[in-house]
């Protein structure tokens, strides 16, 4: 018995060290009532400081474990005490934790308006004072992202991760048809000629020249990297043209209907794996996707708009925030785990599996231009993607950025499914926002 306990043990051990940088089978320990659970840890040595962190997706995926591991083997004496809540639920569950001033001291957030609603409620830390009095932190490296992190002149959080949307293609599907890679810096009219010749096929083998998964942002952000619209101001007259050339091509049937994608609950990432669509824009997320799952060639560009943006303008795109909790029993301590977490240490790990980190420095641009060496399909160029001197978060920080989001949905739902035209659409939205400002 002794034998057999001894290679199921190998055996256990042997899966841990195979485990990669995107999902995970195992989970941390069982989850409460309540929607959270207990992570397990290392038991903490007499003396240690244990820095309490409540996240999403920790048994899901390894590099938190990497960089929390990373993070104790350099600090001795402070350990990572993980509290891991659902991802579905999360945005509502840390509403009601931090409500009861649970003591956490690292918290993480899944966007901009989840950070926004917790500062209005005083639940967050203002990091300002850490950031002046620590000589070792450099806010220049994070693309601008750190001033757009606060809220009322004060800073709240650090960019653990943020994202670019652009333009994937597939390679294969567009040397098959003898049609021209897209570019960067295309009119959204190019854009839909170019949909228009990858469309072929009919029925289960047709090809759609193009995909636009249900978020509104996938229609809205390259009016956002542009300038012409933010979705604090009431400006959404400026995505008129966007919105009508996307509807056009879904009557055409050059993207799938948005009705069907939202009643059969379709996900993005299956059919550009499954080589369904030619075009798909996305957030840097899906690189860390495409490399477990694609087997075929693949490329990126800079997102279409109407005026034709070159790819360096800017970045658009969300950012996951970092912040130190209201009720911390130990905020110097959660500062050090920050610094570490959003520092250029962390950064290389998130690199390594295809994550584009909140910090900008050379490592990581020869770590995503490295890619294409270890597995074949992978573009040589990222680099020229992540590293843009402007990134724009996709939804500012207001005090009202959950209430904007919801607007945001329900019109562009209504519009989608041609339950009202574009001009009364647009119309509508407009006023929602107005009153939400009252």
């Amino acid at each position: 018995m002794k034998k057999v306990l001894a290679i199921v043990l190998s055996m256990v051990m042997a899966l841990g060290l195979l485990a990669g940088c995107g999902s995970s089978s195992s989970s941390a320990s069982a989850e409460a009532p309540d929607g959270s659970s207990k992570a397990e840890t290392e038991s903490k040595s007499d003396g240690d400081v244990s820095i309490r962190v409540i996240l999403w997706d920790y048994s899901n995926v390894s590099y938190f474990k990497e960089i929390f591991a990373a993070f104790e083997e350099s600090h001795p004496g402070m350990k990572v005490d993980v509290v891991e809540a659902s991802a579905a639920e999360y945005d509502d569950l840390i509403q009601v934790k931090l409500s009861s001033k649970e003591n956490y001291d690292v918290v993480f957030t899944k966007g901009t308006p989840a950070l926004s609603a917790l500062i209005a409620k005083g639940h967050m830390m203002p990091l300002d004072d850490f950031i002046s009095s620590d000589p070792d932190f450099d806010k220049t490296k994070y693309a601008g992202l750190v001033d757009q992190l606060s809220l009322d002149g004060k800073v709240y959080g650090i960019p653990f991760r943020k994202d670019n949307h652009l333009l994937y293609y597939n390679k294969d599907l567009f040397d098959a048809q003898k049609v021209e890679y897209p570019k960067d810096g295309m009119t959204m009219d190019e854009f839909y000629e170019l949909a228009k010749k990858m469309t072929y096929g009919e029925g289960a083998d047709k090809v759609y020249g193009a995909h636009y998964h249900v978020w509104p942002g996938i229609v809205s952000n390259p009016a956002k990297r542009t300038g012409v619209y933010s979705t604090l101001d009431d400006t959404v007259d400026s995505l008129k043209p966007y919105y009508e050339t996307v509807l056009k091509m879904q009557d055409e049937g050059l993207i799938m209907d948005y009705g069907e994608l939202k009643a059969t609950n379709t996900h993005y990432s299956g059919v550009f794996y499954n080589q369904q669509v030619a075009m798909m824009p996305i957030g840097t997320w899906y690189i860390n996707m495409l490399l477990e799952h694609a087997d075929f060639n693949w490329g990126v560009c800079s997102l279409p708009s109407v005026e034709g943006l070159p790819n360096e303008a800017a970045a658009i795109g969300g950012v996951t925030p970092v912040s130190i909790g209201a009720y911390a029993a130990h905020p110097q301590e959660a500062w050090e785990l920050i610094k570490f977490l959003t520092g250029e240490e962390g950064a290389k790990i998130l690199a390594n599996c295809g994550i584009l980190p909140g910090y900008s420095c050379d490592a990581v641009n020869e770590i995503f231009d490295s890619l294409a060496s270890k597995k074949p399909g992978v573009p040589e160029n990222l680099s020229k993607y992540i590293n843009i001197e402007k990134h724009i978060v996709e939804e500012p920080m207001s005090p009202t950025g959950r209430e904007v989001s919801k607007i945001n949905d329900e019109e562009h739902s209504l519009i989608m499914t041609n339950s009202i035209s574009l001009e009364d659409g647009l119309k509508e939205w407009d006023e929602r926002l107005a009153e939400l400002k009252k």
